[in-house]
């Protein structure tokens, strides 16, 4: 079975389960943001300015990165479980961390545009 260790251990379970839920909430939030113009504001800075712009399509393979990335850390937590649980629990957390860090990237660049 997939993800065996993961579905056994409460703590990664339940921090597995919250990472996926923000990481679909995020596109959830972003797809009900409103219609966008033909192009979106995604990276500037205080000195340069708008650096980057792109599609909806391109915030959308953000969250699909996101979302692979999520997946190789589960698998990488599943399988070094029984031999080392702190790199497991490791893996798992910074999947969490990453869903929130996507989580505020989608929401400046709803608020930019």
């Amino acid at each position: 079975m997939i993800l065996k260790h993961i579905l056994k251990d409460k703590y990664l379970k339940i921090t597995a389960a919250i990472s996926i839920f923000i990481l679909f909430l995020t596109a959830l939030i972003f797809s009900f943001a409103g219609p966008f113009d033909e192009r979106l504001i995604l990276h500037f800075d205080s000195y340069n300015g708008i650096d980057l712009l792109g599609g909806e399509w391109q915030v959308f393979g953000v969250l699909f990165a996101a979302l692979a990335i999520l997946a190789i850390n589960f698998y990488l937590s599943d399988f070094l479980y029984s031999r080392d649980r702190f790199l497991s629990y490791l893996f798992v957390f910074s999947g969490l961390l990453l869903s929130i860090l996507i989580l505020t990237a989608v929401s400046v660049i709803i608020y930019v545009n």
